[in-house]
Order: structure tokens, then sequence, then C-alpha cells
């Protein structure tokens, strides 16, 4: 039986009640009807009968809140294949690693109703955070942890992300209390079987701790999957700033031969050297990331060729219609970016919005109308090099998940006014 069901039971059950009532007093004091019903007899309690009847609705909804109390308590345990073939499906996608494994994430979160999922990325001597929901807000200053600093000001989810990074643990379990509510998280280390070191960590805060016990197994293999997902697109990185590094004129070292355009380690260079400079002089410096919507799924359909000539005229439309001292280089082989010096986000959010008009009306070679999806973000005085990148990301990544042509602006001034990053 539904909710509402009970709700109408008691409703009529209470009615009943009310009607026979006054049908025995018109046999006891033959009196009015209607008088009984509206309590305007002489003989009547209206104080009585409103309680009585108050008290006989309330125990006619007994039975729901004995079945939401046991419905919560015994959780049937999920259909593990089925579980884990949608996140398979999500996970080994054509989109982009990061908005795959977001997305694989709060999969993970509704099907064990977890408060949260956080999976962190362990780096040489720090830890970043690598999604960002309302927990993550609530609990951590900033994405990237520094466990070897001293920091007082530390949460408990902090603490406990701190020791997992410190400790190297494989598996752990910690009771919590945040904001009056008492969860408990489950640590999971993001580690190959052949590697020596993890390359994370994967969190999850829940208030049913028994549930996700209950399904530790369908856990396990997400974490496997989760940990080959990372684990190849790290290699896929790394194998790119290999052969960028190990280039055989030093010009192929900086830019992309077949694009003729900066590569990424160019493009960071430039990042730095700009972040220095706001640093020393207060100047503005906006970061607008540009994803192709659908270029996987386009890679597909036409030959390399094409492909290679669709970018080419991309690149070039990209330029002539940017400043000279704007600063345009590949992010990843699928994704770009623009650096605006002396520019805020506002200025940002006009580029991208001109680039979308433009697109708009032209049509590639062969390929024909694209859109684009951009995330913007503003350096900030608290910024370091990291967070300000890391925030781009997080933004793109908040445009790519819309519809073709969005725009996603993130600041980190916004985000701490909300207590976030």
């Amino acid at each position: 039986m539904q909710k509402n069901h009970y709700f109408i039971l008691a409703t009529i059950i209470t009615l009943l009640y009310w009607v026979l009532d006054a049908y025995t007093n018109v046999s006891l004091y033959d009196s009015a009807f209607m008088d009984e019903l509206l309590l305007k007899t002489p003989h009547t309690l209206p104080f009585i009968k409103v309680l009585t009847a108050g008290l006989l609705f309330t125990l006619s909804l007994t039975p729901l809140a004995f079945k939401q109390r046991v419905h919560k308590q015994t959780k049937a345990p999920l259909n593990e294949f089925e579980e884990l073939q949608k996140v398979a499906d999500i996970l080994f996608s054509s989109l982009s690693t990061k908005i795959n494994v977001i997305k694989s994430l709060e999969i993970l979160e509704e099907a064990l109703h977890l408060e949260s999922s956080l999976l962190f990325i362990y780096n040489k001597d720090s830890l970043t955070l690598y999604n960002e929901n309302d927990f993550i807000k609530a609990a951590f200053r900033s994405k990237e942890i520094l466990p070897f600093h001293t920091n007082v000001t530390r949460s408990s989810v902090e603490e406990i992300a701190v020791a997992c990074f410190i400790e190297k643990r494989a598996l752990s379990q910690d009771n919590i209390k945040m904001e009056n509510k008492h969860f408990t998280l489950f640590s999971f280390a993001l580690q190959e079987s052949r590697s020596e070191k993890p390359l994370g960590n994967l969190m999850l805060a829940t208030s049913h701790p028994h549930f996700v016990e209950q399904n530790s197994a369908m856990i396990q293999k997400f974490n496997q999957m989760l940990t080959f997902a990372l684990s190849v697109a790290a290699k896929k990185e790394l194998l790119q700033n290999l052969h960028a590094q190990h280039s055989s004129t030093p010009t192929n070292q900086h830019f992309d031969i077949v694009l003729n355009i900066m590569n990424y380690l160019k493009l960071q260079e430039h990042i730095e050297h700009e972040f220095n400079r706001q640093k020393r002089y207060h100047t503005a410096l906006t970061l607008v990331l540009i994803d192709i919507t659908m270029l996987k799924n386009l890679t597909k359909i036409f030959p390399i060729e094409a492909i290679v000539t669709f970018k080419k005229d991309f690149i070039q439309l990209v330029k002539k219609n940017t400043r000279e001292v704007d600063i345009f280089g590949k992010w990843t082989n699928d994704q770009f970016a623009l650096l605006l010096p002396d520019v805020d986000f506002r200025a940002g959010q006009r580029v991208a919005q001109k680039l979308q008009a433009i697109l708009e009306e032209t049509k590639f070679a062969r390929v024909g109308k694209i859109s684009c999806c951009y995330g913007i973000t503003s350096l900030s005085p608290k910024d370091t090099v990291g967070s300000f990148k890391a925030r781009a990301e997080n933004a793109l990544v908040a445009a790519s998940a819309k519809e073709g042509n969005a725009i996603e602006i993130k600041l980190q001034t916004t985000e701490l006014n909300h207590n976030a990053f």
C-alpha cells in the first residue's frame, strides 16, 4: 500500500467515527443529526470528541510509520550485474575520462543511497579531490590537501583522508559527526595489482553502513573498474608528455606540428608565467577551456584526414576571432584552451558567446556545423596554479554534462561564500 493510501484510510476511519457517534447521540437524545455533526447540542463535549478523532487518525497511521522504519533498516540487496553494467556503459564510453568517472560515481551514490562519494587522486606530496558535491563543499576548504603540512582547521573528513594517504590504507571504516548528523566513511584504496603505490582513494559517506557492507562485493568490483579507467587515462597522459619531451627538434617540444598549435606542455609554461605575473602585478587572468561536442563520435564516422582538416579550420577560426595577446593551445587531444591575460571572467564569457555565435553560422568541410562547451574561471588571490586549472576543468565538466553549446563559470570567491572551493 502506498503512503497516500494510508492517509485516505485514516481519514475514512476518522469520518466514520464522527458520523456514527453523531448517529448514536441522535438515538439517545432525540436531537437533530446536523446539530450532532456540528457539535451544537448541549450534551456534546467538543474537546473530547475532537481529541478522540485526532487520536484515531494518528493511530490509523501507525502501520505506515512502522513500514517506513522497517524499509529503511532492511534495504534489499542490489542486482550486482545490472548496477555494474550501468557503470561500465558510462565509465568506458566515448566521453572524457573525467566526465565518465563523475557520472559513474553518481550512479553508485544513487544505487547505495549514499550521502556522498569522494574520489581522491594521490600526488607525490598531496592529494586532490576529483569530484565535487554538497557534502564535499561542507567538509573541505580546498580541493588540494597537503597532508604533511600542519593545519588545525581540518575537518574530521579531511583528517581521515590524510590518514588514508599517509598510512596507505587499503580499507578503513570511520564514524564521524557533521552538521549534527552521524555518518560512516568507508575508504577503499585505488591500487593496481602490480603497483606498490595506490593511485588514490574512494571514500563513501553513508548513514546506512549495513547496506554498504551488504553490497561490499559490488563495491570492490566497481573499485577495480574505476582503478583501471583512471590508470589508463594517467598512462595515456604520461605517454603524451613523454612523446612531447623526447621529440627530435625543440619546435616539436612546444608545438603540435600537424595542427600548428602549441601543445599542453608549452601551454603550462604560459599559465605559470602569467600566474607569476598576476601575483606580482595583481593583473587579471582568465582561462577558457573548450570541448568540441561529440568530437570522439565524429572520429568514428569520418577518416582521420577529414578530422585533421576540421581541427585546423577550427583552430584558425578561434585565432582569427581572439586577440593577438591571447594564448591558444591544446589541453588534451580533443580539448583546447584559451588563456586571456589582463581580463576577468566576464570578458571570457563574452569570448565564448562570440565563438558560439560564429559557430552557429559556420559549416566545416565534410563535418558541417558543430557546437562546443566552455569552462571558464578567473585567477583569485588564494589560487595555486593547480587549483586554478582544476577549477577550469570542473567548469568544463559541468558544461559538458549539459546539452551542447553550454557555458559554465566557476569562481573561487563565489564558491568560498558558499563554504566551497
